[in-house]
This record gives C-alpha cells, structure tokens and sequence, in this order.
C-alpha cells in the first residue's frame, strides 16, 4: 500500500485511538493514558485524561426498549418475549429456533431494531444461561425468508433423518452484517458475520450462495486492526492481554455492552473496558448502513437476555 493510500485508514487509526483515550482513559498498550483516574499530569500542556464513561448517562441518547413490550422490535415470537423488565431469546431441545444444515441441535435467531442507521453508539446489559452465543449485529441486512415447505425439503437434502419440522422456520430474521461477538466462552470481538445458517439472499439451493463470503479475522479481542481492499488485514496495535480482557466481565452476568460505529471505524466496549476496534475500508465488503439485531444461538437450551437498551445517532 502506498503512502496515499494508507492516509485514510492511520487518520482513522489516529481517530480511534484518540477517542479510546480520552473516554475510555486507556491506549492501544492496554495501560491507563498518563494520569487517568490518578490527578497526576498528561502531555505537557495537556490536562490528564480522565475516565468519563458513564453506562446510566442517557443525556442525547433514546431508550429503545420500554421494559415491557417487544415494540420497534421486529422477530419471532416464537423465540423472542418480554419478562421480568428483559428481552428473552430462548431455544430449547424441544423447539429449537432454526436448525444448522450439518444437523446439530442448535438453535440461531435475531431480534431486530426497526430502522437502518449509519453512525451511532448503542449500549445495553447482556446475559446469558447455557452454551450460549451471542452478539449484537449491526449496520445488518436481513436475508429474505424462505417458505416453510421450501425450508423442509432443503433439510431432507443435507439430514439423513429429514431434520425436524419447525414452522416458523425463523428464516424471515436472518440477517448479514457486522458483529460484537458476546459468547459463554468470553469474546468481546469484532467480526463479519454471516451468511445466515441456510444460505444468502434470494438462494433456496444450499451451497448456492449470491453474497460474497463471510470474512475471517476482524478484530479479536485485545486488538486493534485494519482492513483495506482484498480483504488484506492488518494487525496496527493490541489493547491488552486478552485473557486478561475476558477476565472483565461474567457472562452469566448482568454485564455492560457498547457498540460504536461512526464511519469506518468500530469498537467494542464492555463493563467500560475497550475490548476491541475495527477499521474496516474494504469498499466491497464494508456496510455503510443497516439495521441493529440481537442473537441467541447455542446448542441444547439456550437463553440471551437484553435490558436497558440506549441509542444515540451520530452524524
């Protein structure tokens, strides 16, 4: 990559690292910026950076989540209710949600934010029960559904036992986009996810698919990277050890999550600790817009569970 070419993506970087800083009292190294939290003195010329995040500071920011019904929200009801002031995704063994082509007992579904959006910072507490995984998609792209009977013999194409019969079969949520990747085994990573668990859009034939493919890689925990057309990926510094990172939050737990998007620049934030930023200027895969989804996915029986849900829209 030439100097030119490599201007946008490290102003970017700068931009990052800088806002990390300032909000989040940390640096790409992992340790607090001079200062933070301590009185002691910054830069020279410079006030100390200071600690600001606040999750329960909802100045400019709007609730999307009443605390008791699924409005502005769009998914299975089959999958998705209100209980005890928290959105619940469940699976279960019985009535799985939708099932993989390899025949596993897992069950995968969205519960999506009407409205696509561009730049924006979007927080909400997390917890899960099970072998559960989960995520906050954003800037995503719904699939298309495919119809029930459709679904049902694509299944006894690629399960030697037909697979179960499970109307609704959930396809119409499936969506493509970006992804904070939150598990049972503790994530905090930042990806590009996915095809949805049947196939892309407008396929009906598995293994037929229209989209371009899932991108490995993004930024795991702990780092910060950069990716640029081709799909080339660049490691440009690590925030901290990542186990280290996993060692922040429980995801049994009531856990604090911060997603931001503004351009092409993404991080991920949890319990007030930068787990991982994206810089994505890939101009084929990158999504400039589209809408915020929650998943459950696990295998058994699963359940994600969401409350005090915040957005704020940047410019």
């Amino acid at each position: 990559m030439n100097n030119r070419a490599r201007l946008l993506p490290m102003c970017l970087l700068v931009i990052a690292t800088a806002f990390a800083t300032v909000m989040y009292g940390q640096t790409a190294g992992g340790a607090p910026a001079a200062g933070a939290g301590q009185g002691g003195g910054g830069a020279a010329g410079q006030p100390p950076a200071q600690l600001t995040w606040d999750f329960n500071d909802h100045v400019g920011w709007k609730q999307v989540f009443d605390g008791r019904t699924l409005d502005g929200w769009d998914g299975s009801k089959n999958v998705w209710r209100v209980e005890d002031g928290a959105i619940v995704g469940e699976s279960t063994v019985e009535r799985p949600t939708i099932w993989n082509v390899n025949g596993a007992n897992t069950g995968t579904a969205w519960l999506i934010l009407n409205g696509k959006l561009r730049n924006f910072e979007f927080k909400t507490e997390i917890k899960l029960e099970g072998r559960t995984n989960s995520g906050i998609f954003f800037r995503a792209t719904r699939l298309g559904a495919i119809p029930d009977d459709v679904y049902q013999e694509q299944l006894k194409k690629r399960i030697p036992e037909g697979g179960p019969t499970v109307r609704p079969n959930g396809t119409a949520w499936e969506v493509r986009g970006y992804e904070a990747d939150y598990g049972i085994q503790p994530n905090g990573s930042l990806g590009d996810c996915c095809n949805g668990p049947q196939r892309g859009v407008g396929q009906i034939e598995f293994g037929k698919n229209p989209l371009p493919p899932r991108r490995p890689g993004g930024a795991p925990r702990g780092m910060v990277t950069l990716t640029t057309e081709g799909n080339k990926r660049e490691l440009l510094g690590t925030i901290a050890n990542p186990q280290d990172l996993a060692a922040k939050f429980t995801p049994t737990e009531w856990n604090q999550v911060q997603i931001i998007a503004n351009g092409n620049v993404f991080m991920c934030i949890i319990n007030g600790q930068l787990m991982s930023v994206w810089i994505d200027t890939d101009p084929k895969f990158g999504n400039a817009e589209g809408e915020i989804a929650v998943e459950v996915e696990g295998q058994g029986n699963v359940k994600a569970m969401f409350r005090n849900m915040w957005l704020k829209v940047l410019p």
